[in-house]
Formats: C-alpha cells, structure tokens, sequence
C-alpha cells in the first residue's frame, strides 16, 4: 500500500508526457497489434517483422504518438502478414504490405486497407476487407477501442494498447516528407524505393 507522501509526490510530478526511446523489442516483445488505420501510409513498430528494409533517417512534425517531440522514421521495408480470411472462413494466406515506415516509437502498427488496394465493409462485430472479385482477404476484431487484423494463429507479444484509453493511431506524412524520405533511402545504400 502506498504512503500519503508518496501519493503526494506523484502529484507533485509534472504531467509532462514522457518520452519513449524504444529502438529494439526482444521476439518475445514483438508487437502483433496490426491496428486498422486511415492515413497515407502503414507503419511497423519492431524492426524484426520486415522482410525487405532500407534504413532512412527522417523526423515527421507530426507525431501521433508524442506530441511534444518530432516522429522518427527508422526504415521502410516490406512486411508479409498471415492473416485470417474472414470470420467464416479462418484459412490464413500472406498479405503483402509495401512501403512500411518503420517507426521504432510506435504503440503498435498500423494497416491501411486502403493502401494495400482491398474493399472494407465495417459490420458491428467485425470489419473486413475483400478483393476487386469480392473474395475475403482480411478481417479485424475490436481491440482498444479500435479494430484490429486476426493474424493467423493468434500470435502473442507485447500490447502497449490499454482498453479504455483514447489514441490517435492514422499517421499522415507529407508529400515533402515522402520526397525527404525516398532521398535518405537512396542516400543510404543506393537503391530507390517507391513511395
């Protein structure tokens, strides 16, 4: 039980948010929390979901995580999902996400169905996205007030997401920010990468 001074001393704290220097998360801190997200682009938050990377040094203004501090950008890479069809049909089969922002900071990682080129339909227990012949291709659950993809075999990590807490998870970049970023990714070994 705590003390009245130590209750006290927590109050004298300042209500500055703090900030996270997280860089790298051990495989059993992985985060699995693909949160469905508007934006212009997906992100990941640990290094190790990347199949194909190019690391990019680049600060965002708009930090959706800290808004005391500017966003950075670690890499961008490609990241291969195995996710579930649908709520009826829970075969699994990869879905390929392009152009990941690798953002070390995050709380989880974000997936824009939009970007990845499928339909979403939003039905009260269950939102899902489906192909241009109208075949299922991914589905997510509430989680955290938000919505999040059912990975195939229900993989366990790290959840920095607290049910009942508000967060703001769509991540927009500017055009002059993509433009910095594909310039830190040539400059960083040589090859382009579309963004």
């Amino acid at each position: 039980m705590r003390t009245h001074d130590e209750f006290l001393a927590d109050q004298d704290e300042p209500d500055q948010p703090t900030k996270r220097n997280k860089v790298t998360h051990p495989a059993n801190r992985i985060c699995y929390d693909w949160m469905v997200v508007s934006g212009n682009c997906h992100y990941a938050r640990d290094r190790a979901v990347f199949t194909t990377y190019r690391s990019v040094d680049l600060r965002l203004k708009n930090n959706i995580f800290n808004p005391t501090d500017e966003l950075h950008v670690a890499g961008v890479g490609t990241v291969h999902l195995t996710v579930c069809r649908s709520p009826q049909d829970l075969t699994s089969h990869v879905i390929v996400l392009e152009d990941v922002l690798h953002i070390p900071e995050a709380v989880c990682n974000g997936f824009n169905p939009l970007l990845f080129g499928s339909s979403m339909s939003c039905n009260a227990d269950y939102w899902e996205g489906a192909d241009r012949s109208g075949q299922p291709v991914w589905f997510s659950l509430p989680f955290a007030g938000h919505t999040r993809l059912v990975l195939a075999g229900d993989p366990k990590g790290e959840s920095e997401l607290i049910e009942g807490r508000y967060y703001t998870l769509s991540l927009y970049i500017t055009p002059e920010e993509k433009r910095e970023m594909a310039a830190g990714v040539v400059n960083g070994n040589g090859n382009g990468m579309a963004l």
